[in-house]
């Protein structure tokens, strides 16, 4: 059984380490090996249980590393070129999350820096500022608060540029971070785990009360061997 420190008084729900690797590779969608290299073998940064023996993930370690991935497929760079980026990232804002405290945009094969009025291009080349309208692909993938703080992930596994569809999500204030159905509080584990059970989609469908798509499409998001087991 995994053990976790218990949430400090007053400690953020956004920075308390709660996800296993498993467990955040599945939100993301993404190999669980790979996500266990760049939390152990050669870390991109500490998160927030680095120092428990198995490593926990906060909802920002979280949503750092689905940035990473993000930039990494739409900017087209290396895994080296991502942890320069990030690093340069870090030298530059002085925060420990730059890709969620700070503006960042997508664009071609650049990754842009917005700053005090000006856009810097963190890859091509570094710390070149250049002045034009850039267009972020991150709008429909994210929520941000009033205060600009990322609070909510849409991880959608099928995402292609200018696809605005949010099957299911990620808020750190909703289940407790679990990934849900989108405007609702079903997590999609317990639906894959439902239709794994026998259950058709239809049924599932009519217990919660949402449309057969949106039940097939939370499904779609899991891992080609969770699908077929569902």
């Amino acid at each position: 059984m995994m053990s976790r420190v218990p949430r400090a008084r007053g400690q953020s729900l956004q920075i308390y380490p709660t996800y296993s690797i498993p467990e955040a590779a599945l939100i993301l969608a993404m190999p669980s090996r790979t996500l266990q290299s760049w939390v152990y073998d050669k870390p991109f940064f500490p998160v927030a249980g680095s120092n428990q023996p198995q490593q926990l993930l906060s909802f920002k370690d979280l949503a750092q590393f689905y940035f990473l991935r993000f930039i990494r497929r739409n900017a087209g760079i290396s895994e080296e070129r991502a942890r320069d980026l990030l690093q340069f990232a870090q030298e530059v804002t002085q925060t420990e999350y730059p890709l969620l405290d700070e503006d960042i945009s997508v664009l071609n094969r650049h990754v842009f820096l917005n700053r005090n009025n000006a856009v810097m291009d963190l890859i091509h080349p570094r710390g070149q500022f250049v002045f034009h309208e850039i267009v972020s692909i991150f709008a429909s993938r994210i929520d941000r608060n009033k205060r600009g703080l990322v609070t909510r992930l849409y991880p959608w596994r099928l995402w292609r540029d200018k696809d605005v569809r949010r099957p299911v999500s990620i808020d750190s204030n909703i289940m407790s971070g679990r990934l849900v159905i989108t405007g609702t509080r079903i997590p999609v584990v317990v639906v894959a785990t439902r239709k794994k059970s026998g259950e058709s989609i239809s049924e599932i469908a009519r217990d919660y009360c949402i449309s057969q798509q949106r039940v097939t499409e939370s499904l779609r998001h899991l891992p080609l061997a969770l699908r077929k087991a569902a």
